[in-house]
């Protein structure tokens, strides 16, 4: 959850055309009739809103409403010393009661973790000390590289080890093919590094790391950010230890289970009646295969994947082609991305996966989808000396030269994944991947309809595609997972306002009680509690009720975001 954070408004220095920019747009007017009220061009004003959004750091029409209204606050907080103490007293207590659910409450989170344990230095020369020395400092620098980029968390253990985890402060709903793919990544890189190391170290024949992973549903304070002593941090260290002999990583059976797709699972049996072998206080566990290995094929549960004939034609005849993955409930997205991308890897297709982050902000996608680029493909950009006049042309440049080696399918994950691509890319870079041999495949959540998953076929240029073919898939049965959580709702929980996450789980806890007034008694200024309900209609959780109002777009999102949320005994004391 982010907040919003300005200084005084004295101090951003905010010119008369921006003031006046800002308050339009509290009043909730579009661009059309700003440029009619302060008689200038449509395109003027959307150069003034990009102007205005960098300065407020915000990056939507509604967190700029936001903002603006925290500046106004801490301006009138600074003038107003005529309000009297007992009236300040009183004021909190309002304010407490209206948020103190909020604030005392805990959530259900599911944490996939991924642990590293460094092998002992049986040689305590000084020249052994060094040499471990560089390489605990290389991983340090591989590990913030890896976690930056796929938008985790790390802390760091006495003794050179590692915890890792996704889920929490933001959950994606990828989190545990994000755990697979640094766990992977990490055990090739110590592999090579110790291959081509001299000395002692690269002479030893034990491992110099080992990996676990494991995933836990833990339970968190609702405001918290960080996560200390983990369940999924205790089982993911238990495996790392047991893995340093493997020479590849060890994963218990749940993360197997919410990433099946993700990688070639080698199974462990015991020699004794060939049974399942079980790591005391994790379970049954599991092989996490190489990356290189030949991933599982899907194809027949999704009826054969009959919209890509379509797609192969034209990357065939040298266009790119998008498809959108549309879905309800999001979870579905991830499964099918996966599974053609598992498909197409088949038919010798290059893969490069992108990890969506948590924030949708632009300058954060192009960091974390260039250094995602640089870490799969690292020797091919390492040799690229072209220079781009921006970051999202230095993107799309760069797998549209990756293209030129083979067929190239690039996967992005996310809630609003195709969005995000297209906007970090740009036209121009879009313009630049139309003709090349690349299938782009990226989910785009829906915002109305029932349960379902379909795929878009929009061509080489999504922007303009008006007669896109669309195919209606069966919707795959999901595997409970423990406690019933239900990841894409608490991705789509961590992608909200403040405001819109307390209002969601507030009428997910009061169901008989109108949305609009629990809003009400929220006691928002009416700007924030229009651009509340915006952000949860767009987000596709709410929807226009026949009666009047607005209500949860159905019964089941309602649930299972009253199932993230819980009530502990004792919470207030706490």
């Amino acid at each position: 959850m982010t907040t919003i954070k300005r200084e005084p408004a004295q101090q951003l220095s905010l010119s008369a055309r921006q003031r006046q920019l800002l308050d339009l747009l509290i009043e909730g007017k579009s661009n059309k009739e700003i440029a009619d009220d302060l008689k200038i061009e449509a395109g003027t004003v959307k150069q003034h809103l990009f102007v205005l959004f960098r300065k407020l750091g915000v990056n939507s029409r509604a967190k700029a409403v936001i903002a603006a209204a925290q500046i106004m606050k801490s301006a009138m907080a600074g003038q107003d010393d005529s309000k009297s103490s007992v009236q300040k007293l009183k004021s909190t207590k309002v304010s407490s009661k209206a948020t103190g659910k909020s604030a005392e409450g805990y959530s259900w989170r599911l944490v996939s973790s991924v642990a590293v344990s460094i092998s002992d230095l049986n040689d305590l020369n000084p020249s052994a000390i060094s040499m471990r020395d560089r390489f605990l400092k290389a991983l340090r620098g591989i590990i913030e590289r890896l976690v930056d980029a796929l938008d985790g968390q790390v802390t760091y253990l006495p003794g050179g080890g590692s915890v890792m985890w996704f889920g929490h402060p933001r959950a994606h709903l990828d989190d545990a093919d994000r755990a697979v793919y640094l766990a992977q990544y990490l055990q090739s890189w110590a592999s090579h590094y110790q291959q081509h190391l001299e000395g002692n170290l690269g002479n030893n024949a034990t491992p110099l790391i080992g990996v676990g992973l494991a995933s836990n549903t833990e339970i968190v304070a609702e405001k918290a950010t960080e996560l200390f002593g983990a369940e999924s941090f205790r089982k993911a260290s238990i495996l790392a230890r047991h893995a340093k002999a493997l020479k590849m990583p060890l994963s218990d059976l749940l993360t197997k289970q919410i990433a099946p797709m993700s990688s070639a699972w080698m199974e462990i049996k015991s020699k004794e009646g060939n049974k399942e072998v079980v790591v005391k206080d994790v379970g049954p566990i599991a092989i996490v295969g190489p990356s290189s290995s030949l991933l599982p094929d899907a194809s027949l549960r999704w009826g054969g994947f009959p919209f890509l004939s379509n797609a192969f034609e034209g990357i065939d005849s040298g266009l790119a082609q998008w498809l959108a993955v549309e879905s309800w409930p999001p979870a579905a997205a991830t499964l099918l991305t996966d599974a053609i991308g598992n498909y197409v890897a088949g038919k010798n297709y290059q893969v490069l996966r992108l990890r969506t982050p948590g924030s949708y902000r632009r300058d954060r996608a192009l960091a974390s989808f260039a250094a995602q680029i640089e870490l799969q493909f690292g020797d091919f950009v390492s040799r690229s000396e072209k220079i781009y006049p921006s970051q999202g042309e230095r993107i799309a440049g760069l797998v549209s030269e990756i293209a030129k080696a083979g067929p190239l399918a690039i996967l992005v994950y996310g809630l609003k994944a195709l969005e995000a691509f297209k906007s970090t890319i740009g036209e121009a870079g879009i313009d630049r991947l139309a003709s090349r041999q690349i299938l782009i495949v990226a989910a785009n959540l829906q915002d109305h309809g029932s349960s379902q998953i379909a795929v878009r076929l929009l061509g080489p240029k999504p922007n303009s595609a008006p007669f896109s073919r669309v195919f209606n898939l069966q919707m795959p049965a999901i595997d409970a997972l423990p406690e019933g959580i239900q990841v894409d709702f608490r991705a789509m929980l961590d992608s909200l306002s403040p405001i819109s996450k307390e209002l969601m789980l507030r009428a997910a806890n009061e169901p008989e009680t109108p949305l609009l007034n629990i809003l009400t008694q929220m006691n928002e200024p009416h700007h924030k509690a229009q651009a509340c309900i915006q952000e949860l209609t767009s987000s596709g959780l709410i929807a226009a009720s026949q009666g009047g109002g607005f209500e949860f777009r159905d019964l089941g999102t309602a649930q299972a975001i009253k199932h993230l949320s819980i009530a502990i005994a004792g919470s207030e004391a706490a």
